[in-house]
């Protein structure tokens, strides 16, 4: 990871291999997630609100199940965004534009993380879970495709 204190165009394309592979995987997970969410818990808000609450609001998931499933996805939203934000930050991107980016992700997989334990525990409605998995995932996607532009390339650019 030393190309990212110091990206000199050697060091950039030496790293390159491993970055596109790291970017691939994410594209990857993203999709395993959408469609693992599809099938399970649901994508809309009413299929959310059924799966957590169950029939008519009648068998709530439990707390422990519902901490499990923020401490999976916690581990999973943090290891990526670590390293994508580690490349964002080593990559021609305006200081705002990254921030944005990451703010935005980070806050929509915060969103997506917690909002089973909000609908739960506080009858938040299902629709801050949906449009968290919903940004968090677009998030993912672009960040990707942002640090596809500078390691997914073959040959070097300068200032690039």
């Amino acid at each position: 990871m030393r190309f990212l204190l110091a990206p000199s165009p050697e060091a950039v394309e030496r790293s390159k291999p491993p970055v596109r592979v790291f970017l691939a995987f994410t594209l990857v997970l993203v999709a395993a997630a959408v469609a693992n969410r599809a099938l399970q818990s649901g994508l809309l808000p009413a299929q959310i609100e059924s799966f957590y609450l169950g029939p008519g609001g009648s068998e709530p998931v439990g707390a422990t199940a519902l901490w499990e499933e923020v401490h999976a996805g916690a581990f999973l939203y943090g290891a990526l965004w670590l390293m994508l934000g580690s490349l964002l930050a080593a990559s021609p991107v305006q200081p705002r534009v990254r921030g944005a980016l990451l703010a935005v992700g980070v806050g929509a997989a915060l969103l997506d993380l917690f909002g089973p334990l909000l609908l739960v525990k506080a009858g938040a409605p299902a629709a801050l879970r949906a449009l968290g998995f919903l940004l968090a995932s677009g998030a993912l996607v672009f960040a990707t495709a942002v640090a596809w532009v500078r390691y997914g390339r073959n040959g070097s650019r300068p200032n690039a």
